[in-house]
């Protein structure tokens, strides 16, 4: 049923999906690559884009082959050129968290190549966001990519195309990206940003480490859970939610299969596509700083939360929920998840999110990630993101938020 839910002309999936750009690709002329320097070349993917483009070259004789030749020549960090002139840039990045500065070198490298019309991106959501925050910056000609922060109306006006590797962003299905400012997050949304074209090919997540991959599904499980009891939610967010919690329930116990990774991607796009809808709250909106601050990777900052923000929804009360959230509301909610996860309350859903962690390999304490306990009160502080926080059905403060860490460290 899911992939029915994602089947499109603009959705390419499972084994060798990827080919389904052979295409596309020649609609365009000049494209920009965004991949993960670590990833690109194992996942596979790098292999397909030179061959596509070496084969292209060929099969425009020797003549046609030695003008493109010279031109590649000419142009930095350029594949060589087909016949028809169409060019392809591989941009490369290695870090994780993404701080304002290293946007702004990526865009330096690729600001002066005139005629882009295709940007693709290969790789997580790190990678995905660059080229979302980078098209809109090179579409309204943009001297630096702080102008896009400043001016949220500035939009993209070149075609997109995701290629996740890895199964837990759920980038390639938002339209928001995340970049960090001083180590604070700062999110830009907006419609332009949707792809074009999304290609998930399980068979780009074979050489993901384990430890990645895990983590990565545990962000997608996040955000399928905390969409289902976001303010934000709608019945649509809600049934994507739904399917993508199946989905990686089903495949947690199986063997790492070209299925299981299969399910698992599948599960990540339409965890994308709800919290697309509904945003997500309060275990992501910690968990930033808890990236940022002690680089924690981002699935498991999130999912060190998740237990006891569901608690604290649960017992919500008429003096605690959000504006325009009932308390009836929120035990339909949970009723949901109670049935998704095949326990009885709230003690067997915290239960069985501690049980999913500690599968996929990872510590439920804060401790043991190299955070101190006297880092927990600037946690605190900066714990609060406007647009995830408030989107909780619980309203949080401050203290409440320290005393959560408190429970988990």
């Amino acid at each position: 049923m899911a992939l029915l839910k994602i089947s499109s002309d603009k959705v390419f999936t499972g084994e060798g999906a990827l080919s389904q750009l052979d295409n596309i690709l020649p609609r365009y002329n000049n494209i920009l690559l965004f991949n993960d320097k670590d990833g690109f070349h194992p996942c596979g993917a790098e292999n397909y884009f030179n061959q596509k483009f070496n084969q292209k070259l060929l099969q425009g004789g020797a003549r046609k082959a030695q003008s493109a030749e010279r031109q590649a020549n000419n142009t930095i960090g350029a594949v060589r050129h087909a016949p028809c002139a169409m060019r392809l840039q591989y941009v490369s990045y290695a870090g994780k968290a993404l701080p304002i500065e290293d946007i702004e070198e990526k865009y330096r490298e690729v600001k002066d190549n005139s005629g882009v019309d295709l940007i693709i991106a290969v790789g997580g959501g790190t990678i995905i966001d660059i080229a979302k925050i980078i098209s809109i910056a090179y579409s309204n000609g943009c001297e630096k990519v702080e102008e896009v922060l400043s001016d949220r109306t500035l939009a993209n006006r070149l075609d997109l195309i995701f290629i996740p590797t890895t199964a837990g962003t759920g980038s390639e299905a938002t339209s928001f990206a995340v970049v960090y400012r001083d180590k604070v997050k700062i999110s830009i949304d907006h419609q332009s940003l949707l792809p074009a074209y999304v290609v998930l090919d399980p068979l780009l997540l074979r050489s993901l480490p384990v430890p990645i991959l895990n983590s990565t599904v545990l962000d997608a499980l996040a955000q399928a859970i905390e969409s289902i009891w976001a303010r934000g939610g709608t019945e649509e967010s809600r049934e994507y939610a739904k399917e993508a919690i199946g989905l990686i329930l089903d495949h947690l116990d199986k063997e790492n299969t070209i299925e299981r990774l299969s399910g698992f991607q599948v599960a990540s796009h339409l965890a994308g596509k709800a919290i697309n809808i509904s945003k997500t709250t309060l275990p992501h909106s910690i968990s930033y700083p808890v990236t940022s601050h002690f680089g924690v990777p981002h699935g498991i900052a999130v999912f060190l939360t998740l237990a006891k923000a569901a608690e604290l929804n649960y017992y919500a009360g008429e003096d605690t929920v959000q504006p325009g959230v009932q308390t009836g509301d929120i035990q339909k909610i949970f009723s949901m998840l109670f049935s998704l996860f095949g326990v009885e309350d709230i003690g067997g859903l915290r239960e069985s999110l501690m049980e999913v962690m500690k599968k996929l390999g990872f510590s439920a304490r804060l401790r043991d990630y190299g955070i101190e306990r006297e880092a927990l009160s600037f946690l605190a502080d900066n714990a609060l993101t406007k647009g995830r926080s408030d989107n909780n059905p619980r309203k949080v403060d401050r203290d409440e938020v320290l005393r959560l860490l408190e429970d988990i460290y």
